[in-house]
């Protein structure tokens, strides 16, 4: 007998699947126009559905991510390059202990790498710039 494993729910889940509803809903429309064609070929608006379907998994995505860089450690090497670390545990802890279960297995997840280094790379580019442009202005002698 095999056992499923169940995955905890996601979080904010409702939210999730009501944003998602009215895509899922035009993307089964086209269905019965789907079965007619091959699978890699499709019409402009299962294209444009399939679009809003990954943004809007994109958005959800990032948002759990939202407070990535209060859970960093930022290490300035002598040449001034810059070294974040992520503290996992301190990062799960910051959700609610509902939606701890399902972001304990995600962080382990290569999408979730992916897109926390993506994140903290960007952190660091706004602190660089930020950093370059506080020095421009204080070299300004007008």
């Amino acid at each position: 007998q095999v056992k499923a494993n169940l995955l905890p729910q996601l979080p904010r889940y409702k939210d999730l699947v009501s944003d998602l509803s009215p895509i899922h809903a035009r993307l089964s429309c086209e269905n019965a126009l789907a079965k007619k064609h091959p699978m890699y070929k499709c019409n402009e608006v299962q294209a444009k559905a399939s679009c809003q379907f990954l943004n809007v998994l994109r958005t959800y995505l990032e948002s759990l991510c939202s407070e990535l860089r209060y859970h960093t450690i930022t290490n300035v090497q002598s040449d001034n390059d810059r070294v974040s670390l992520l503290l996992k545990d301190s990062f799960i802890d910051s959700f609610p202990s509902k939606d701890r279960p399902f972001m304990k297995l995600f962080v382990e997840t290569q999408m979730f790498s992916v897109l926390s280094d993506s994140r903290l790379a960007a952190f660091e580019n706004e602190h660089t710039q930020g950093f370059a442009s506080a020095g421009d202005q204080n070299m300004n002698f007008d």
